[in-house]
């Protein structure tokens, strides 16, 4: 299996569970506070290694307490951690409400902006087997990497979240985009004449629909009982990462990603509850 390249955000997550959501000027009760690593880019970094990838995360964080540790989860992970700067700006940070199931988050980007314009990107990337971006770092720099990816053939797997105005000259280098369905309907009408290998439309309990050049094909979920389905989609780009990276068709990366995302649901916190190779064997 090659290299994973993760190029994207680190956050820690502060979460709270609500009975309801507070009104404006209205004080309500949470319970069950948890403090977590998260950050979409070292979740689906977190993802993948969990599943047996060979992964490396490039990223920004804080010269804080959060930044160390969120950076010694990272080593605990073995994920390689040599392309992981700092910033004199804090540490990202979100903060997850849950209700009945469903979340609802609140991202302070802080470090994930500050970026330096002298990255060594190209040769983090030459040599990657696939490589993994998101939407929560500046567009300059995901733009950057998906450049060179290009020139050297490098595979590549974007998370649109959260979604925005991308050129659809950008969507047309990008082998494969997996929007939710909400995302997916904010995108470009014309993006599934462009040149994406697949979409991948995320569809939570109903699946995921493959659009390529065969048409559109179904691959249902995993029936599971959600307690938090914070993660899961990150859960699912790893996921369908590693299964790339060792071979799999789509659709059989897909399916793949499917059973990990659907068990990644079944216990609180984004990375705690993604599972290990063994868990989706099981």
């Amino acid at each position: 299996m090659g290299k994973i390249v993760v190029i994207g955000s680190i956050n820690v997550d502060i979460s709270t569970e609500l009975n309801d959501l507070p009104q404006i000027g209205e004080t309500i009760k949470g319970s069950n506070v948890s403090i977590s690593p998260g950050g979409k880019g070292a979740n689906q970094a977190v993802a993948a290694a969990k599943l047996g990838g060979d992964v490396m995360m490039v990223g920004m964080i804080g010269e804080d307490a959060f930044g160390a540790d969120a950076l010694a989860n990272l080593n605990s992970h073995c994920i390689d951690v040599t392309n992981v700067w700092t910033a004199s700006e804090t540490t990202g940070l979100a903060m997850i409400l849950r209700e009945n199931g469903d979340n609802r988050i609140i991202v302070a980007s802080g470090a994930n902006n500050a970026w330096p314009v002298d990255l060594p990107l190209e040769t983090i990337i030459a040599n990657a087997s696939i490589l993994l971006l998101q939407n929560e770092i500046p567009f300059v720099v995901t733009e950057k990497a998906v450049n060179i990816a290009n020139l050297y053939n490098v595979p590549i797997l974007f998370d649109p979240a959260p979604v925005d105005h991308f050129p659809l000259s950008f969507l047309r280098k990008i082998t494969y985009l997996t929007p939710n369905e909400t995302e997916f309907k904010q995108l470009p009408e014309d993006l599934l004449q462009a040149e994406t290998k697949a979409v991948l439309v995320t569809q939570a309990k109903h699946g995921v629909e493959i659009h390529d050049e065969t048409g559109i094909t179904h691959v249902p979920a995993f029936p599971v009982d959600t307690v938090d389905s914070t993660g899961a989609g990150d859960t699912f780009n790893g996921a369908f990462a590693v299964a790339l990276a060792s071979g799999k068709n789509v659709q059989g990366a897909v399916t793949f990603a499917n059973q990990a995302a659907a068990l990644s649901t079944t216990k609180i916190g984004a990375q705690k509850g993604m599972p290990k190779l063994n868990e989706i064997k099981d």
